[in-house]
């Protein structure tokens, strides 16, 4: 592995290791292989047809979020020469090491390494990591970001932009028709998009699901070899849009279980078919679960604004949770520790 030397931000170390160019007999036989050959986190810089541009993609930003990097893999397995220079992080590298593989979303007790790319910094390791890869990048002045992951259950593909803007769309396009628009701010990449850097989130479904692989495989290698990636004819760009998406997280304290009737004494019980609503409607008579207590000491509604009251979207009939309105529901995980840490589901109201 060639190292490309950078300068430091202070005399705090350097956390990326850096590959250029990279042999393709040198890559493993397989992305397990590959990952394994990777010394820690590490940014992979590619020389392309245009070196007076470049373009920037993040993979395995999460440790059990494999798509990106299987993708990249066989793009430099192929030894395909990009059209503009390219850098591509990949992050999360111990956390995908932990036996049996790509498992930890990040190793414990860590933070989620998506969630310190915003003001107020913190000062682990992972908030350091975080720092030095957006130096990285805005040294390198891409022309656009593209963060690519799966999502946490089985779901269909979208993307995800904190703007509505025509470059962030056609970066969509290249893997997805469809496109999340969100007022959400919770520390991720994306954040940190600006006009001559769009930034986009790729969820290119789940890890388990076959489609994912080849929509991630697919849309890198169009962002790999198209000369323009920011603009995009109506037809390629026939994206079906959804605005203001909230989260339903677990209030302070709560607890969440998986299973076909209450487990809990006291929290939250998710019914095991709840992630077959991804992108789907649910209405008022649609089933998701059972809460033991009351609605509000057990879930909240987080929206752009902060939390918003939980009863104004679900309710409760003898312990029994329901919608209380018809809603679009997607990132919706059967992952206990997802949900605890992160969110249940999204959701969007019709």
């Amino acid at each position: 592995m060639e190292v490309v030397r950078t300068e430091p931000e202070s005399e705090t170390r350097e956390l990326f290791h850096h590959w250029r160019d990279p042999d393709p007999h040198s890559l493993g036989g397989s992305a397990l292989d590959f990952l394994h050959r990777l010394h820690g986190p590490t940014c992979i810089h590619l020389s392309g047809n245009d070196g007076s541009r470049c373009r920037a993609v993040t993979t395995l930003m999460h440790g059990n979020e494999p798509g990106g990097l299987y993708a990249l893999y066989e793009l430099l397995r192929l030894g395909l020469r990009p059209a503009v220079n390219m850098i591509c992080f990949v992050p999360s590298v111990d956390a995908a090491k932990q036996a049996p593989g790509f498992v930890y979303r990040m190793l414990p007790h860590n933070k989620d390494l998506n969630r310190c790319f915003t003001p107020p910094y913190g000062d682990t390791e992972v908030d350091h990591l975080a720092r030095e890869m957006m130096a990285l990048i805005e040294s390198a002045r891409p022309e656009c970001v593209v963060d690519i992951h799966n999502t946490s259950g089985s779901s269909p593909s979208f993307g995800i932009s904190t703007v509505m803007a025509p470059s962030h769309a056609a970066l969509i396009s290249l893997f997805t028709h469809r496109m999340i628009v969100t007022d959400l701010r919770l520390g991720s990449l994306m954040e940190r998009t600006h006009a001559d850097m769009p930034i986009v989130t790729i969820e290119c479904g789940g890890a388990e699901d076959r489609e994912s692989a080849l929509l991630a495989g697919e849309g890198l290698t169009r962002f790999f070899t198209f000369d323009n990636v920011l603009e995009a004819s109506p037809a390629e760009m026939s994206l079906e849009y959804f605005h203001h998406p909230m989260r339903l997280e677990l209030a302070e304290g709560s607890e969440i279980a998986y299973g076909e009737h209450s487990l809990l004494e006291d929290g939250v019980t998710l019914l095991p078919s709840v992630e077959n609503h991804n992108f789907g409607h649910v209405g008022p008579d649609t089933l998701l679960g059972f809460v033991s207590g009351e609605l509000a000491e057990n879930l909240r509604v987080r929206n752009g604004n902060g939390t918003t009251p939980v009863s104004e979207y679900f309710r409760l009939v003898e312990g029994r949770l329901y919608p209380g309105r018809k809603l679009k529901l997607f990132m919706v995980t059967t992952n206990p520790e997802i949900a605890r840490k992160d969110c249940m589901f999204y959701l969007t109201e019709l």
